[in-house]
């Protein structure tokens, strides 16, 4: 019996995927150089945010939370009257605690409750650093017991990230060419590009911070960092 005949079609898809393997592996063995490339940009931040709070103790729930509403009003108005916008405020934590003690407990076990702590803190945004130290005198004259931090930002971080990524990218390219140089071939193409990292600047956060250190502060500066990982194929 003799065998059907291959069809024609058949046989060109079947020379079009050798020929297309054979490519595939090419491009898999072509050789390249793979470098990395980094790049910092200085910043310096033109806003701070503040958590600042006001912490109230009473015999009952309802005796600390008057107590807390009416400072914590206080406290808005302070930094309202020293310049921050009302947008730039808002509520960052609120909670109710019963305060427990365990006297005359053999176990020293904490259960009978003696009075209620109750606590509220905003995050206020201040765009004028200039005025960071007067807006922290004030709002800790208002009666603002409870200061968590000061973290330091700038506006226009993803531009400054995106200048550090050209010249990360440029340091990559830099030491793909002098490898080239030095191994006497071209560079050819990008076959690949990754980011490695994106740092956003970090700056000091005065958490805790005194009520007697309220002011001076100082922003001073940090930097944004981006890493690159590239690989260029060699010229033939």
């Amino acid at each position: 019996m003799l065998a059907h005949p291959v069809p024609r079609s058949f046989l060109i898809a079947l020379m079009l995927a050798c020929s297309l393997g054979v490519a595939q592996a090419d491009e898999a063995a072509r050789p390249t150089i793979e470098t990395t490339g980094e790049s910092t940009v200085g910043a310096r931040p033109d806003f701070a945010t503040i958590t600042i709070g006001e912490q109230s103790a009473a015999k009952t729930a309802q005796a600390a939370l008057a107590d807390n509403s009416k400072a914590t009003a206080a406290l808005i108005e302070a930094l309202k009257g020293a310049g921050v916008e009302a947008k730039d405020i808002q509520t960052s934590d609120f909670s109710i605690r019963p305060q427990m003690s365990n006297v005359g407990r053999s176990g020293g076990e904490p259960t009978t409750i003696v009075g209620y702590s109750v606590s509220n803190r905003v995050r206020a945004t201040l765009h004028d650093l200039t005025r960071l130290g007067d807006v922290l005198d004030k709002a800790v004259a208002a009666g603002a017991n409870s200061v968590n931090g000061i973290q330091f930002g700038v506006a226009n971080a993803s531009i400054l990230l995106d200048e550090a990524r050209k010249a990360a990218f440029a340091d990559a390219r830099r030491k793909a060419e002098l490898y080239a140089g030095e191994a006497g071939v071209k560079l050819g193409a990008l076959a690949s590009l990754e980011e490695t990292g994106a740092a956003m600047p970090v700056y000091a956060n005065a958490a805790g911070m005194p009520a007697a250190m309220a002011a001076p502060i100082e922003s001073g500066q940090s930097t944004l960092s981006v890493g690159v990982r590239a690989r260029f194929e060699i010229a033939r």
